[in-house]
């Protein structure tokens, strides 16, 4: 099986170098970079010396931001997938982060086993937040105006409220006892009636429009 390419993007040397002597015991992570500041990476990235199927990504550096790397990103059309490891969980950077493109927000407080895990469905296009900040999240959207008229059906809803919480497709057919190939049939319905192209999208407007079960 081929191993997931990761770079790192996080000001603290130490840090980076212990992510890297972590992630490297895993045999299915290969760690194919590093760099210390948001505008570094974007100047690695330019020379097209980036070999990453996913980039590991601080939000709070001094020299170019996770925010500023995500937004450039997005701007460009890139289609590099990048999971935000922070310890800051503010609502403007959980939400800025998520609606810049990030595939996937987590705090450094997590463990190995679920950073790892976390790594693998984003490579593989899931979008992964962790419980408390999916909460975080749906509070911090509870004033949104009223939700325009999305007509989802039951078992839409549900699959929608599985896919804010970050369920894959497999783990949710097991949940509705469904086949994985009608799950990704919802998903794609979904998709369409949110007029959104990714599942971080539908999580974000599902939580906005209080379309949640």
């Amino acid at each position: 099986m081929d191993q997931i390419k990761v770079h790192l993007v996080d000001d603290q040397c130490l840090v980076r170098q212990g992510m890297m002597a972590l992630l490297q015991l895993n045999e299915s992570i290969a760690v194919t970079g590093e760099s210390h500041s948001g505008n570094a990476f974007l100047a690695t990235l330019a020379n097209n010396d980036v070999d990453a199927d996913v980039v590991l990504l601080d939000m709070r550096m001094p020299d170019g931001t996770g925010l500023d790397v995500l937004r450039t990103l997005q701007h460009n059309g890139s289609d590099l997938k990048c999971l935000i490891l922070t310890t800051f969980n503010e609502d403007e950077l959980l939400i800025g982060g998520m609606e810049a493109g990030a595939c996937g927000y987590l705090l450094k407080d997590v463990s190995l086993e679920m950073l790892v895990d976390a790594i693998t469905r984003v490579s593989q296009g899931e979008t992964v937040l962790q419980s408390a900040l999916t909460q975080q999240l749906i509070k911090a959207n509870r004033q949104q105006p009223e939700a325009p008229q999305i007509h989802l059906t039951h078992k839409e809803r549900q699959v929608l409220s599985l896919i804010v919480e970050g369920l894959s497709n497999k783990e949710i057919s097991v949940e509705i006892f469904n086949a994985e190939g009608t799950v990704r049939n919802h998903v794609s319905n979904i998709l369409a009636k949110l007029d959104v192209r990714d599942r971080t999208q539908a999580t974000l407007k599902a939580i906005k429009l209080n379309l949640l079960e």
